[in-house]
This record gives structure tokens, sequence and C-alpha cells, in this order.
């Protein structure tokens, strides 16, 4: 006999928001929601070399448009796609999206959106527009969500005449102030595109082609041409021939590792990846919109630049690395909000492996860092010992004051040329400037000239460097020593 008491509504309109406003904390979201709904488009046409798609921004009408040069949809096709929540034909862990609510993102931010598509040249073109105020009114008044989604939505057909053979456009309109600082800034767009959507590397990336060619022809990275605003060229993924810091420093890329993770049960491979080594100065800026060991399933990325953080034992140095993990297993799958991926034991040994891979990165950094504190060190004692040699050859010590000093450099000189580990790995031009100071300390020769007190009594002289004598015993630096000297002759 059935449960007489189960409720008539199973299903409550508080779905909606859940799926909508509740799977985007980020306006730009919608971007990548449909352009992945085109790069699984593309990926399944036989008549398509390369995917385009055109996307134009109106600021004073609060909307954008996206259109696309895929397959389209047919009229019948439209109708199964584009009206059922959370019904996707799509296949799990093969195509980018699958669970059939991310063609709503816009009613997240916006007023409506609406479809339109046609699959060949012969047929009329489809119209859906979904209302998001009449569907969250019906919402609000406890309407079964089936039947508010019939009465918020309409379907209608449209001639042909000025529309492409085949085509998808989504339109998203009435899009709220709140969120239209982002969606509208052409800006925040063309950079959001390039580190999340399948848009190719920029070709002064100097390891473009190899990444290129880690993949098998099968296993090749989909890529679209994502043209903002009748724009000349296609964005690119973010990727330049140099890292660029504040303050105007600079650095270089300096080699390229792979990464090769194999599947759990040793059938194929989890994942590939890559990492562009450089100098490792330090952490890269966030605006560069490069750093980070990135994920990427289906060329999209998954998550942000903090993706991996917690395999790092300390954090910090994700912020050092470049580099990216190309998900190829379909059974690592993103979650929901494509922030990270479903929790299984697919994801478990991609996390293992990745986790002696980013140690050795950690090591790698560790010791540029270490060598970098060694080189800053062993310049700045140079620079000690070259201003020690300029305060005894200015004439304001005596002479045994002056020889005194220059022994105490010369004993420093001779410190570290015993110490062979400190010299180890310099280079050429700071051994010969070792070199060089070395022989003009040994070459000095104390007259005690009286230059700097000329004019002064030789009694006057000898108190004078008496006290000389006192500063550059107490004074943190030679230098420091050199230029009390000189503010104290400047007053005589």
């Amino acid at each position: 006999m059935p449960d007489t008491n189960i409720p008539e509504v199973l299903v409550g309109g508080d779905i909606f928001s859940l799926i909508t406003v509740g799977m985007y904390n980020n306006p730009l979201a919608i971007y990548r929601e449909y352009i992945q709904n085109t790069a699984d488009a593309v990926a399944t046409s036989e008549r398509l070399q390369r995917g385009k798609v055109e996307i134009r921004l109106d600021p004073a009408g609060l909307r954008i448009r996206i259109r696309d040069n895929g397959p389209g949809l047919s009229f019948d096709a439209a109708l199964r796609t584009l009206l059922p929540i959370a019904c996707s034909e799509k296949r799990l862990g093969v195509d980018r999206g699958f669970r059939g609510v991310g063609r709503l993102a816009g009613l997240a931010f916006a007023q409506a959106v609406t479809f339109i598509t046609r699959a060949q040249d012969d047929q009329r073109v489809t119209r859906i527009v979904w209302d998001g105020p009449k569907l969250r009114r019906s919402i609000a008044e406890h309407t079964q969500i089936e039947r508010a989604i019939r009465e918020s939505v309409t379907v209608e057909t449209l001639p042909g005449d000025e529309w492409p053979a085949h085509f998808f456009e989504v339109e998203v309109s009435g899009i709220g102030r709140y969120a239209a600082g982002l969606i509208l800034n052409r800006e925040a767009v063309r950079t959001y595109i390039g580190e999340v959507c399948p848009v190719p590397i920029a070709s002064q990336f100097p390891f473009a082609s190899e990444v290129e060619n880690l993949f098998g022809k099968a296993e090749a990275p989909l890529v679209l041409d994502v043209i903002l605003d009748d724009e000349a060229l296609p964005i690119t993924r973010r990727f330049s021939d140099k890292i660029r810091f504040s303050n105007g420093r600079e650095d270089h890329f300096t080699d390229f590792e792979k990464i090769d993770i194999p599947a759990v049960d040793g059938n194929g491979r989890a994942a590939i990846g890559w990492v562009a080594h450089s100098s490792y100065r330090g952490v890269i800026p966030k605006d560069a919109g490069i750093r980070g060991i990135r994920a990427r399933a289906g060329n999209i990325q998954v998550g942000d630049e903090a993706i991996f953080d917690h395999l790092f034992p300390e954090d910090r140095f994700n912020r050092w690395c470049i580099g990216e993990l190309h998900i190829v297993d379909p059974r690592i799958i993103p979650n929901g909000r494509r922030d990270y991926f479903e929790p299984g034991p697919h994801i478990r040994n991609l996390e293992n492996h990745l986790g002696v891979f980013v140690r050795r990165i950690i090591k790698r950094c560790r010791d540029v860092s270490a060598k970098r504190n060694k080189e800053h060190k062993f310049q700045s004692t140079l620079h000690e010992i070259e201003e020690m040699y300029d305060l005894a050859a200015a004439g304001y010590l005596s002479p045994e004051g002056a020889k005194t000093l220059v022994g105490q450099a010369l004993e420093r000189i001779q410190t570290i040329k015993e110490d062979t580990e400190t010299l180890n790995g310099y280079t050429e031009e700071y051994l010969e400037r070792l070199g060089g100071l070395e022989q003009r300390l040994g070459s000095f020769q104390a007259n005690g000239s009286r230059l700097p007190f000329e004019g002064m009594a030789a009694s006057e002289v000898a108190t004078y460097r008496k006290v000389f004598q006192a500063l550059a015993e107490v004074s943190p630096s030679p230098r420091t020593a050199k230029e009390l000297m000189e503010a104290v002759l400047a007053r005589i």
C-alpha cells in the first residue's frame, strides 16, 4: 500500500536560488559557464575545425551577448536542452558541463537570460527567454517548480534570414548594478577569460610549444578563439615572456619541467602538467594572473591560484610558482562550484603524486632563497670592506689608525677566502671584485696627509684624529663614520 503521508511537493522552489545565486560568488563566472557550453558543443561537432566566441558588452543597456559558431540546436533539441533543470544529457567526466544548471548562471546577476539558436540554415531560429523576476515571484508564491518554469519561460521561433546558418547565442539582460561593475568591465572580462577559459597560450610565452607537445592527439586541450567587442586579436592566456614584479623588477623563465601523474589503477594518466621554473625571486604579484600551480579540466580552470595550497607545507611557496595541471582522468570530477574536485580515491591519488612534486619545488625555492641570501650577505661584506678602504684612504685617521683599519679589512678578506663553501658558486665578477679589493688594500700606504685638515695646527690635527678614531670604532659602519667626520669638518 502506498504511503499517503508523502508530501505532494518533493522539490521546493528554493532549489532555484541554490543553482543560481548559491552557486556563484563571482559575477564573472557567467562567462565561464557560457563559454564552457560552447566548448562542449564544439568538441562534439564534426564540421568545426576551431570554435569561435564573440562577446559584446553593452554597459549602457546593462546587457551582454555571447555568440558562438558552434553546431547550434534544432527547435526540439533546444526545448530538451534549455528548459529542464539538472537533466543534462552531457557525459559525466567527459564533458565540461554535466549538471544542467550552468546555463541559468546569468539569472544570479540579471533579470533575464535569452537563448537564440539553430542548427542549420533551412531551420527557423529558436528563441527561449527565462524571465527571472517572474520566476522568483512564482516561487515566492509557492508555485511548484515545474509550473513556475512553464509560466516564466517564453518559447518562440524567428525567421532565419538575418542569422548565421548554425550558431548559439545567449543574452544576459537587466544586469544588476552591483554586478555590472565586473560583468560589463572590459578589462575585468578579458583578464578573467584569459585566466579561466579555454583560450590559447600567448605565443610570447617561451614554453608555449613545450606545453602543446605535452599532450597526445587524443588528450590535446580544446581551445577557442574568444573575441571581445570586435577586438583585432582573440584573448590569450596571461603567460608572457617574463615575470613582472612591482617597482619595475623582472624575472625570466629558466627551464620547463613536465608533471606526469599516473591513474590510480595504473591504467593511463590522471593528469598532465608543467611548471615553468624561474629564478624564484619571491611572491609573484596577484594581478599578474599566472601565479600558483593551477588545475584545468577540459582546459577550463578549476578553482583559482590557491587550489593546491593545502599540498604546500608553506602555501606562500605556491605564490612563487607558475604551472598547470590538466586533468585527463574522467574519474576526477570538478564539484558543483568548480572550486575543487569531488572526493574519492582518484583525487587522493593525484594529491599524493602532486605532493611529491610540490616538495621538490619547495626545496628548489628554499635553495634559491638561501643562495640569494648568501649572495646578499657576500655583497654586503664586500661593500663594507670597500668602505673601510675609503675611510682609511680619506686621511681622517692617523697613519697607525688607517693601517689598523686596512689590516682588519684584509683579515676579513682572508676569512672569506678560507671559507671555500662561501666562495663556491659565485660568479667571476664577484671573485674578481674580491681579488681587486685585496690588491688595493695590500698596496695601501698611510702617508699621514693633512689634506682634510688644511690650515690647522699639528696639535689640532692630532686631537681631531683621536676623536675620529673613536668615531670609527663606535660607528655602525665605516661609511657612517666617514659621513660624521665630514660633517664635523664642515662646521669648522
